[in-house]
């Protein structure tokens, strides 16, 4: 099966239909590289952001570092979420086997930053040094972050612990071409391959790699201005004019370093910046003064404000191993219990959204309120308990929980509302704040009842969200409820073998049906981000993991 190429540009064109469904065919080719509209030569685009631990793409994690990288590389895929076409980006198309194990990409003429040709050997490098011990970047951190993400491919464990230099699964038959071979099917391979970490590194990166870490030289539509020193007080990118797809209007662009979100939003209020994330306290009042995007993406002329739903959802793990939560009643219980609306619109200020299920909306495949116990319903909550758990005469079932949660991330006010809600259901909850190693700890160890846990999808399919946290065989890692169903097992496993998107769908959506007619997971919330845009700007879309898509970006002339 083969697939072809996108133009960057494409990648955020409007807003996401809901339940759209993400098409592996169908791809549109891009063109030759093209001016886009008329450059803007002007003052630079100024945005507010927090200080980057690191540009260099292997070592990238926050959401300032992975904005710039994603300015700085393109990787083999992108995909756009006004449509939900994923296509190919550095690549012109690719093959995939039968079996889905073997990917072949056919790279697309391009160079760069520095002039050099863009070649498969540079993707093969790029990802070597993510997964190698010995390699400049794992040494200078000890690990590096995005390791797992390549963890399918042939040869990943050897070259994981250091027998091996190289990756076993994945050849270079020439320049403008890379084949990858996966140990077990993946059919969604292309998705996760549009991560920012993942694009390509030149052969220089490593034998200078304090250089490269503070100018990294990319393949993408900007490229470094200056170089980045860690206390500098502003980060420069400007247009890469030889960019290989079309070229971005924006002629230079200003990152401006605030210590908070608040003193960005103050430097956006007095104009000294363009963009800026806005606080929850701060956000109402925006919305209201600026005007809501009308497609909830896209900062400019239709609305200056806008809160982007992402990849993230907050949940209470259930301990489905062990009593009174291995009991789905109650689980059931409990989730009907909670009044997430109340979280969402009075403690998070409409910052966040009332998760109905443990896929959030962004993701291709999503079905709205897909799990029928993800709702605020305290007469079915006591009515599916009276029967085995009855209230005593102190108003008391006899169900006792903890309820976990880190210390370090605000969540204490939040715990509360939820401890109260299961205590006027009759369940007597004990809050027990925890510093993040041991609750990480206690979570491996399956030591808890409830522990409120967060989860982001590393590319927006099922898949992502489904299979780590609910397949067996990731217990004691990234299934936090240590749940089992060999049913849900067996349709998760076949969907990573099925090469028909809509059969996958189907499939991982049956498996989720079942997931939440047993809540082994009680969904929260779903993750938001906010930004606020001045008049200058006419045009900036952002994705749903607070990216911010320069390549498209227009101002006003």
């Amino acid at each position: 099966m083969a697939h072809g190429a996108l133009s960057r540009r494409r990648f955020l064109g409007g807003s996401l239909a809901a339940g759209a469904l993400a098409a592996l065919s169908a791809c549109t080719s891009g063109g030759q590289a093209e001016q886009g509209s008329a450059a803007v030569a002007e003052q630079p685009l100024a945005i507010g952001f927090s200080r980057p631990a690191s540009i260099d793409p292997a070592l990238a994690t926050d959401t300032s570092s992975l904005t710039v990288v994603w300015q700085l590389f393109d990787c083999l895929t992108s995909y756009d979420f006004s449509t939900g076409e994923l296509s190919c980006l550095a690549a012109d198309r690719y093959e995939v086997s039968d079996d889905a194990q073997t990917f072949t990409f056919y790279l697309r003429d391009a160079t760069f930053h520095d002039g050099s040709r863009v070649t498969s050997e540079d993707f093969k490098r790029a990802w070597e040094r993510i997964v190698c011990p010995s390699s400049a970047p794992s040494q200078l951190a000890g690990t590096t972050p995005y390791a797992y993400l390549l963890s399918l491919i042939d040869g990943y464990d050897a070259l994981h612990i250091g027998l091996a230099t190289e990756f076993s699964g994945v050849t270079c038959p020439d320049s403008a071409t890379l084949s990858i071979r996966l140990s077990t099917p993946y059919a969604d391979l292309p998705y996760l391959l549009a991560h920012p970490a993942l694009g390509p590194v030149p052969s220089s990166a490593d034998d200078d790699l304090p250089s490269f870490s503070q100018r990294p030289i990319g393949n993408g539509p900007f490229m470094m201005a200056d170089t980045w020193k860690s206390g500098s007080g502003t980060l420069s990118l400007s247009r890469y004019d030889d960019y290989y797809g079309e070229v971005a209007s924006l002629d230079r662009v200003l990152f401006d370093v605030e210590p908070d979100t608040e003193s960005s939003f103050r430097s956006f209020q007095t104009g000294d910046i363009d963009v800026s994330p806005c606080p929850i306290g701060d956000a109402s009042d925006a919305a209201s003064s600026l005007g809501r995007s009308e497609d909830g993406r896209t900062l400019g002329d239709d609305g200056r404000f806008v809160c982007v739903t992402g990849l993230t959802t907050s949940m209470l793990a259930c301990n489905c191993s062990a009593a009174p939560l291995d009991d789905p009643v109650v689980r059931r219980a409990i989730s009907l219990a909670i009044d997430r609306d109340y979280l969402c619109d009075t403690l998070y200020r409409e910052t966040r959204v009332p998760a109905h299920g443990a896929v959030p909306p962004t993701v291709f495949g999503y079905r709205e309120e897909s799990w029928a116990y993800a709702a605020f319903d305290p007469s079915s909550a006591t009515e599916l308990l009276e029967s085995s758990y009855p209230l005593n005469d102190d108003d008391h079932r006899g169900i006792e929980v903890r309820l976990s949660y880190n210390t370090d991330g605000g969540h204490a006010e939040v715990m509360q509302k939820i401890s109260d809600d299961l205590e006027d259901l009759g369940i007597t909850c004990r809050l027990e704040a925890l510093d993040a190693e041991t609750l990480r700890q206690r979570i491996e160890d399956g030591d808890f009842d409830l522990v409120r846990v967060d989860w982001t999808a590393d590319a927006p399919t099922l898949d992502s969200v489904l299979f780590p946290l609910f397949f067996s065989g990731c217990i004691g890692s990234t299934n936090y409820a240590r749940y089992q169903n060999a049913h849900v097992d067996q349709q998760l496993a076949q969907a990573r073998t099925e090469l028909d998107e809509g059969t996958r769908v189907s499939l991982l959506q049956g498996a989720d049906s079942i997931i939440g007619s047993e809540c082994p997971v009680v969904p929260l919330m779903y993750h938001a981000r906010s930004y606020a845009a001045s008049e200058r700007v006419t045009h900036l879309a952002i994705d749903t993991q607070g990216r911010l898509d320069l390549a498209s970006a227009e101002l006003a002339e």
